[in-house]
């Protein structure tokens, strides 16, 4: 292992002019190629080209004797300039046939994942504080899966008092995390992620003009109180939730009603008029008639 690193520590310091140095040395006076004996080499060598040492030049033609298959003890054993240049091509091709296998992901033997979902799941969302993931499906079904071997941990389905189940659309998920919740369409209901892993319901959002279909949700890095839940729609609009105090809570409880599932229940048309403070909207009409596919914040900093 000795020899071949000195001998790879020397080519990595050579460039092209020393080779072409190494190469007239292979030529007799007359310009006719020749060989050249282990004594002839070093000592030819070593001063021609100027760098690392005699005996690096040493193990450099051992190792092209050797690659030729024949003894390299045996003092008339002669190099060509061929030779030397079949070596070196040999040890580039290892070089890159060595990095490829370095660069190959070593994948894992693939392996059969029971899934509870039996509708399309609509998103796949990574939980960046535990690592784990969550997916949920047209149904309304919620697996949270382990990040390590992708095994189900935990499934909740979702209810929704005003429709029945076989009604039930999902059509998009959002995780709030710097509060630790979830939201989905279908009106905009806001989960807890810390309830025991029921992702019981703690807000339900209703009253806009038209049928929700895509959420995006933003925190500012720096002050994750403020943040801002986008809302499109199938009319063509693009709704924005701006919260100024998140992490303390998400709406004022103090006027709100509870319905069914012990859930409060806000409704847009407060949240126009600035019944709930610290809490504001604005809506745009951006898309005419057409469905609002995807929304997404650019990162940009706002001014509330």
């Amino acid at each position: 292992m000795g020899t071949r690193m000195e001998v790879m520590q020397l080519e990595s310091r050579m460039d092209t002019e020393d080779y072409r140095k190494l190469q007239g040395l292979f030529k007799d006076p007359s310009g006719a190629a020749c060989s050249l004996s282990r004594a002839e080499f070093i000592g030819l060598a070593w001063p021609s080209v100027g760098r690392g040492s005699r005996q690096q030049y040493s193990l450099l033609f051992d190792s092209v004797v050797a690659c030729r298959c024949t003894h390299p003890l045996k003092e008339d054993v002669c190099i060509t300039w061929g030779g030397l240049c079949s070596f070196l091509l040999l040890q580039l091709s290892d070089k890159i046939k060595n990095s490829r296998i370095r660069s190959i992901p070593s994948w894992k033997p693939p392996q059969e994942v029971p899934c509870p979902h039996r509708d399309p799941v609509q998103k796949v969302l990574h939980l960046q504080t535990s690592g784990q993931y969550l997916t949920v499906s047209k149904g309304g079904t919620v697996v949270l899966w382990d990040g390590e071997n992708m095994s189900p941990l935990h499934t909740q389905q979702l209810q929704n008092s005003r429709v029945a189940p076989k009604d039930l659309w999902v059509t998009d998920v959002v995780v709030l995390s710097n509060i630790n919740k979830v939201t989905s369409t279908f009106e905009v209901y806001f989960y807890d992620m810390l309830a025991q892993r029921d992702f019981s319901c703690q807000y339900k959002l209703q009253g806009l003009k038209f049928t929700l279909w895509c959420l995006d949700y933003w925190a500012e890095p720096s002050q994750t109180d403020r943040a801002v839940l986008t809302i499109g729609d199938i009319g063509g609009q693009v709704s924005a939730l701006y919260f100024t105090s998140a992490n303390i809570s998400l709406f004022e409880r103090l006027s709100l009603r509870k319905d069914s599932d012990s859930a409060f229940v806000i409704l847009w048309d407060e949240l126009r008029r600035g019944r709930h403070r610290s809490r504001y909207t604005v809506t745009h009409q951006g898309h005419m008639s057409a469905w609002v596919r995807k929304g997404r914040n650019l990162q940009l900093y706002y001014r509330p």
